[in-house]
This record gives C-alpha cells, structure tokens and sequence, in this order.
C-alpha cells in the first residue's frame, strides 16, 4: 500500500522566483542533507536513454532507475524512480504551485509538495520514518526560509519569465570552526585586489565563505553580475582577475546543444576535442566556440575544496530554459497550457532530428501543437500570443517512446561562452597560454574582424629613420590595445604595422573603429611624437574557425579574408565596412549616430569571384 506525505508552503514572492529556487531539486537536496548521488544514462536503440542511479543512506545502498521528469514551467513539476536495491518499491515526488490571483502572478503562490513510496523489506518501516524526518519535514523547513529570503530580497524588473539565474541563495555556511578557511579566503582577496583593485573582490570572497557548494560549482559571472547588480564587464573583470590571483579556478564545460547539460568538465582549452556525445540525449554533436563550450568558475581548492556532487540531476531547476518536458508512449497524448513571456521557444522531440519553433509576441494563436510521426515531425511552426494561457497538444505516433521538450532560446543569457571570452582582450592579456592543442579546429558562429593598417608606413620609415619610426608604431599599437579592450574586443595579432582584432559584438566593433580615427593621432601626439598617424580600416563579421597558430589563439576562414581584403579598400581616415555587416547594425546606425557619411561601392577583392557591396564611411567634416 502506498504512503503519501504532503505539506503545504505560502510563498509571498512573484511565482516566476518562487518556480526557480522550489524547481532547482539538485539544490534543495543538498540544503538539507541528502547524499550525493551516483548517475549512469544508457542510450537506448529507440534515440531515448535510461538513467540509472545510486546511493548510500546511514550505509544502506540504493540503487533505482529515475524516469525522466515531467514538468510545465511555473506549475508542477514530478518525478518516479523504481528501486532495484534499498528499501523502496518506487518513491514519487511532486510539487505543484497555485497562484493567489492567476491573472497576477507576483501576488504570490502556495507550494503544494508530495512524496508517494512502497516500502520493500524489512526495512519498510526504517524508510517510512527516514522519509518523514529526513525528507518531509527539512523540505517543509527549507521552504519556509526561502519565503522570507524571498521576501527581503531587492525588487529587480525582469525581462523574460524563464528565470536562468537563482533569485537567492539556498541556504549559507555555518562558519562556527571554519576560521582557516576565512583566513585564506582573506588573504587571496587581498592577493586579487592588486590584480584589480575592485569591491567585487570582496563579493566574490564573501560568496566563496558564505555559499554551500552547490551554489559554487558552477559560478557564472554573468549570473552573479545580476545578483549584485553589478555591470557584466566590471564582474568579468573581477573573475578573471580572481583566478589569476588563485582565488578562483576557470574550468571549460562541454554543453549538449540539446539538454544544456555540462557532459566534460575540462581544466584547459587544449583538453577541447571537436567532437562529443552526449548519453542523457543519445546524440553526437560539433563543439562550437559559441554554444558547446562554457567557461565558468569555482573556488580554487587552496581557498575552499568544493567536491564534484550530484543530488538530483533532471530536474526543471538544472536546466530552467525548458519550460515543458515529458515522456510520451507510443499511441500517448498529452494536452496542457502554458503561459509564455514574449520571446523565441523551441520544441523538439528525441529521436527526431527536426525541431519546431514557437515565436510568443503581443498577438498569436491560442492553440498549438505537434505530432510526432515514425518519420518526420507533423506541424508547422507557429506564433502565438504573449502573457496569456497558450493550449497545447503533443502527440505521439511514432510507435517508439519520445521524450518532447519546449525550451526557451534565451539560455545563453548567463551563460559565458568560450567564443565570448577568446574575444576579450583582459582573458587573452591574463591568459596567453590558454589555447586549443595543434589540430583542433572550432567553429565560430559569428565574429566580427577587424583590421588596421598605417598609411604611407614606408613613407614614414623613410621620413623618421627606423628606430623613431618604429617607436612611433609601437606607440600607436599600445592606444589599439586600450581601445579595442575599451570595447570588449581583443587584438590577435600584429602583421607589420597592422592588427587583426575580433569582437563579439558588431556594434562594438563600430565604436571601436570610431573611436581608433578620434584617438590613435591625438595619443602619439601626446606621448611626444612630432608627427601623427593615419589609420586604414576595414570590417566584415560572419561565421570562422578557430585554431591555434604560434602559441595564440586564431582565427580563419572565408570571414577574416574578406575583412582583410575590405581593409585594403580603405583609403585613410574612413572606415569600410561590407553590406553584410551593415544589415547586422541597422546600416551601421553608430557611425552615423557619430556624423559619418557613407558612400555605396561594389569593389573587386582578391580571391572573391564577385565584386563585394561595401560602404565608405566618412566624417561629414
């Protein structure tokens, strides 16, 4: 006969950050003592897998098959495992919100939270107990906290509803008997404050002596940079500059393009390979400097050891981008509704290799819905409507069982992705011997290239003499590195008196390149130089490779020629820039928010069949 223990929790906060601290399972099982659990998935013939799981409780093994959970965002969430060892049967748990006004969702929710078990054994009677003293009532007790964490919580306007980040810790340290630890944790804060001499040090000191470790084993600096309310860039800065002290250690995950989940965790950039499989989604896929590879942080193990653990890994609070997941039997149906914050969503279906987008804006349908068929995916993609409850309907024909999952694109929001960071002239100063091992070869979705050169340097060696010349040049070069740091960009190389430098940003790259024809003459100038410099630039953006050339991190490819060859088309004092990149920018609106005019010209560039569409900037004085 089944037990059922339930208990009910008033929560006060906006159910969108109730939803991710009561859905983050991994977290909550750790804030209140449970063991670290063991995971294996098998991949199944059918595109599924199966997980499988272990533990030990006051030295009894458990070992169950944990079905994947089903969930549909900011309402319930439930989960069953089917023990092969222990002293359970199967044990459920499942936990529902109900809003106090449903057309307001920041009046608040209560939380309604369901553990159903059989006991197996002898020990039956031990695990009904354990369930209710171990389990039940910390749960009950952790809820109540988080209320009033919630509660004293600064009021931040969000932009989406699927929340990435967690709103507040879990829990704290009790740091009675941990004296040492604070004494180190001290000492490598002061050690980081001459690398960057920022108050973000002391938050990332404070985090490191106050956090649990499950709030620290994946520290995003974009994440935090929006729980202290503090710019991306400066946070960036204070994380790069505490690894390199040895207050913090950067690691590199392998993310699946599907589930989000960190399937390698490597020390180095040279440990990258180009290929990887992910087992919980049965798939292979490219590691791509944009979205398969994240830098993220711990605390470094001389600071504080943080173990490696697991406590409940498929739950909705592990990946907050997916908003609806189940499990659907061959022949099953499921209906439900959801409501969408304006934004891109997209649904796929394993086994299936195409995907369904759903587009959410101010008007749409009121209905969707999808059949998954033994061949291809039946519907289309569709748009429905905003901030409203959105029916919809998946089902499931393809004779094999699907696991069907609709997520949010907006997951890269905390993310830090390796391309992000490669371009990023602090981590490349801080980090030179940060590069992909000889061979290896990254996709770059899209990067924006750069390049300068002097005009008449010939003529100005030949006027100076070498040594002035080239003292000028190397003064030049130091105001393009300022500039292209000031705007999140790195140089990769120098070629002569030139640079090639990337950025992620298009628009930044705009603002560099106004700002390089505004400051570069006026720099050698102030630094004693009689004469001054004129600066040729050029810029394309578009998809490239990254590899490794001369001990530093490179780029190739079609993208980087055409902004070499863009580069050549410049004649001084101007900026040219392709069609292509202009439509990325709004027609290069920050240049002409700036007084440049341009002028529309089709050249020849050596090794392009076609003439090339660029645009002539220049200062309408």
């Amino acid at each position: 006969m089944p037990t059922t223990l339930s208990f009910d929790a008033e929560f006060d906060a906006p159910v969108t950050e109730v939803w991710r601290v009561v859905s983050d399972t991994d977290l909550l099982d750790g804030a209140i003592g449970l063991p670290a659990v063991t995971y294996r998935d098998e991949p199944q013939p059918d595109g599924t897998s199966r997980r499988f799981a272990s533990m030990r409780k006051l030295g009894i093994m458990l070992e169950y098959e944990e079905l994947p959970f089903t969930w549909v965002h900011e309402q319930f969430y439930e989960v069953r495992r089917v023990f092969s060892r222990g002293p359970f049967r199967t044990f459920e748990h499942r936990c529902e919100l109900f809003p106090r006004d449903p057309d307001n969702p920041g009046a608040g929710c209560r939380v309604r939270t369901t553990f159903t078990f059989e006991t197996a054994g002898v020990l039956g009677f031990v695990a009904r107990r354990g369930t209710r003293k171990d389990v039940l009532n910390p749960y009950q007790k952790l809820f109540a906290d988080l209320n009033q964490r919630l509660q004293k919580k600064l009021r931040r306007e969000k932009n989406h509803s699927v929340v990435l980040q967690r709103p507040v810790p879990v829990n704290e340290l009790d740091n009675a008997g941990r004296s040492q630890e604070r004494a180190r944790v001290t000492e490598f804060v002061t050690r980081a404050r001459r690398f960057l001499d920022s108050p973000l040090m002391e938050k990332i000191g404070d985090a490191i002596g106050r956090y649990p470790d499950e709030e620290l084993r994946r520290m995003q600096p974009k994440a935090y940079a929006q729980r202290w309310m503090a710019p991306r860039d400066d946070t960036l800065n204070a994380f790069l500059a505490a690894t390199r002290a040895g207050l913090l250690k950067m690691r590199w995950d392998v993310i699946c393009p599907h589930c989000r989940g960190d399937k390698m965790n490597l020390g180095s950039l040279a440990e990258v390979k180009e290929k990887a499989f992910c087992p919980s989604c049965n798939i292979d896929f490219d590691v791509d400097l944009d979205r398969s590879l994240e830098a993220v942080f711990t605390p470094h193990p001389q600071v504080r050891e943080v173990a490696p653990a697991h406590y409940c890994l498929g739950g909705p609070g592990t990946t907050p981008h997916i908003v609806y997941q189940k499990l659907l039997e061959p022949g099953q149906e499921h209906a439900f509704e959801l409501r969408l914050a304006p934004g891109r969503y997209r649904a796929r279906f394993s086994g299936a290799r195409e995907y369904r987008w759903l587009d959410v804006a101010h008007d749409g349908a009121a209905e969707a819905g999808w059949v998954i068929g033994t061949e291809r995916v039946l519907g289309d993609d569709l748009r429905a409507r905003a901030d409203a409850p959105v029916r919809f309907r998946v089902r499931n024909d393809s004779g094999r069982r699907v696991l069907a999952a609709m997520e949010s694109v907006e997951w890269a929001r905390d993310a830090l992705s390796a391309g992000e960071l490669v371009a990023d002239q602090r981590f490349r100063d801080l980090f030179s011997n940060e590069v992909l091992a000889p061979g290896i070869k990254l996709a770059v979705e899209s990067a924006t290239i750069l390049f300068t050169d002097l005009v008449g340097s010939t003529a100005l060696y030949n006027a100076l003499g070498d040594a002035r010349a080239f003292s000028l040049v190397r003064t030049h070069f130091d105001i393009l590195h300022e500039l292209v740091q000031r705007h999140q960009g790195a140089i990769v190389k120098t070629i002569g008196d030139a640079i090639m430098a990337v950025f992620t940003r298009p628009d930044n790259a705009l603002r560099a390149a106004h700002d390089l024809h505004r400051e570069v003459d006026r720099y050698v100038r102030d630094k004693g130089h009689e004469r001054g410099v004129e600066l040729k630039v050029g810029l394309h953006a578009g998809p490239c490779i990254a590899v490794t050339l001369n001990d530093r991190l490179d780029y190739f490819g079609t993208t980087v020629n055409l902004a070499a060859r863009v580069q050549n088309l410049s004649q001084g004092g101007d900026i040219v820039v392709t069609r292509a990149m202009a439509e990325l920018t709004g027609d290069c609106e920050t240049l002409r928010a700036q007084g440049w005019q341009s002028q529309a010209l089709e050249a020849h560039a050596k090794g392009f069949d076609r003439p090339v569409e660029v645009l002539r900037f220049v200062r309408a004085d």
